[in-house]
């Protein structure tokens, strides 16, 4: 006759909660060992002088099998205008690209997209993946808030990540104390002068050549 020993029998309660804690115990360490996506905004300056340009940089970290991404960017539309977005280099590690922009200044905003072409691998890793090149209109601050973001590995599945803005803020008087004109007109101002200048002596110069040939 089988002899049981009941105190190595477990209870059924008791083997639930302990298959609880050993499903609960494996997704944290799976949590804890997976790092954190992200799409953030990275300006190497934070402060800028009114009537200069400077680079953005949308960057992303611990990607896996990225193979499409796309995000939309606003800001300050009467501190900021965009002057060009291109392509980063970080998905075209994997392959041919296709890479798609849309700005509209008025409302300051832009929507940027690409993909990979064809059957390939996405990318992993760290780097850039678009740069936006803005002109300081005037002094103040501007959020650089980057929303919509999506991120699509190479089976078509969405890739979870978190999104991080940016903050710029221009100034009228940059470092050395030398004041940079406020907006484009008075950029353009000394040549204005000097243009209108030059046409009044032209005039002038005519109107007595003029006299002094006359009869």
């Amino acid at each position: 006759m089988n002899i049981i020993n009941k105190k190595n029998v477990l209870s059924p309660s008791a083997s639930v909660s302990l298959l609880l804690v050993i499903f609960f115990t494996s997704i944290a360490a799976e949590l804890s060992a997976s790092p954190t996506t992200t799409v953030y905004v990275h300006l190497s300056t934070r402060t800028v002088a009114v009537g200069q340009t400077f680079i953005v940089e949308v960057k992303i970290s611990e990607v896996g099998d990225l193979y499409g991404w796309e995000f939309k960017l606003r800001w300050n539309p009467n501190l900021l205008d965009v002057v060009d977005v291109t392509e980063g280099p970080f998905l075209k590690q994997g392959g041919d690209t296709f890479f798609a922009k849309k700005t509209n200044n008025t409302a300051g905003n832009i929507l940027v997209d690409c993909t990979l072409l064809g059957n390939v691998s996405g990318v992993s890793g760290n780097g850039t993946l678009a740069t936006v090149k803005f002109y300081a209109e005037v002094q103040g601050e501007s959020i650089l808030d980057l929303y919509d973001t999506i991120l699509i590995n190479s089976h078509e599945i969405a890739i979870t990540h978190i999104p991080i803005d940016g903050t710029v803020t221009t100034t009228g008087v940059p470092v050395g104390g030398i004041r940079i004109p406020v907006n484009k007109f008075e950029l353009l101002a000394p040549y204005i002068g000097l243009t209108a200048l030059l046409a009044v002596a032209v005039i002038t110069a005519v109107f007595f050549k003029y006299k002094k040939e006359k009869p």
